[in-house]
């Protein structure tokens, strides 16, 4: 099984380079709600994105990911805060995400997300009155069905509130496997499936492949993560991204995402560290080389036990 599992997984990513010669003869559509895949974990955020299969990390944003990987963690309960400037230059938006997961039985794990975006007001909308926001909550559970694999399921609501007397909302699931072998993990599911956004536009589903591989160096250690997402409305990404552990309390973190014109989030540079103690950890992350979303930051103040 072991065997056919790496093989299938390595079939995926081989297909992933052909992507962009793809998008060349038929680029992708817009797609609505781009908020759904907006990174509220300051961690990932630094490494572009990548990073979704990864079990080592504080796991509190899991309803926002993959709850199949917070079925592998040894921790009870896994709990973040995280504040900061989304796309800057483009949008101005300010946003404060929470999450908290947590073991109801060794092999199952709960998780809960709310993140909420606002921008300034408009040009031609009255100067104290609205001003656009987005909303993302989400619920997910995830099980450990042996050592080795598991499954999760995500579900949730987002809205984009973008004139006063104008919003968009939408419903959307995700389900996903998780599996394990040695210092390897590997995801891959289905993300944000749901119908079209006011009757035209598709939300940015998509199906998604995940890899991370981690290095002990004794008390530190080095871990590359490989993501793809292949989006339903034609749209790609790949992002690398790297995470290293120093001394057990420190962390330097980079990445680069690849994405299609169209895709929910653009291409860009990551970067970030950490700092963990005790079960407390404090996360920064940076956004650059990016004409959109560059300049974008976040910090986030995590605990687990």
């Amino acid at each position: 099984m072991k065997r056919s599992v790496l093989s299938l997984f390595l079939a995926g990513f081989l297909c992933l380079p052909a992507l962009p010669a793809a998008a060349q003869d038929a680029a992708g559509a817009n797609e609505a709600m781009g908020s759904l895949r907006v990174d509220r974990d300051p961690v990932l955020l630094s490494m572009a994105g990548a990073g979704f299969a990864m079990t080592s990390s504080n796991q509190a944003y899991a309803a926002f990911g993959n709850p199949a990987a917070a079925a592998f963690s040894p921790k009870k309960l896994e709990a973040g805060v995280s504040y900061g400037s989304w796309a800057p230059k483009y949008a101005a938006g300010s946003q404060i995400s929470a999450g908290v997961t947590g073991h109801v039985k060794k092999s199952v794990a709960l998780s809960l997300g709310f993140s909420r975006t606002g921008y300034p007001g408009l040009d031609f909308e009255p100067a104290s009155a609205f001003k656009p926001s987005d909303l993302v909550i989400r619920a997910g559970v995830g099980f450990a069905v042996s050592e080795s694999f598991g499954i999760g399921f995500t579900a949730g609501y987002a809205k984009e509130a973008l004139l006063s007397d104008y919003s968009l909302s939408a419903f959307s699931v995700s389900a996903l496997a998780q599996y394990r072998v040695a210092g390897l993990n590997l995801a891959g599911g289905i993300v944000h499936l749901g119908g079209k956004v006011a009757s035209a536009y598709p939300l940015p589903s998509s199906a998604k492949l995940a890899a991370d591989y981690g290095f002990e160096f004794g008390n530190s250690n080095l871990h590359v993560a490989l993501d793809g997402d292949y989006y339903f409305s034609g749209n790609y990404s790949v992002a690398l991204g790297l995470n290293a552990g120093i001394g057990g309390i420190g962390f330097v973190r980079g990445g680069y995402r690849l994405a299609s014109a169209n895709a929910a989030i653009p291409s860009g540079l990551g970067l970030g560290a950490g700092f963990a103690w005790h079960g407390i950890s404090l996360d920064v992350s940076f956004v650059t080389a990016s004409p959109t979303i560059g300049g974008s930051w976040m910090a986030g103040l995590g605990y687990r036990f």
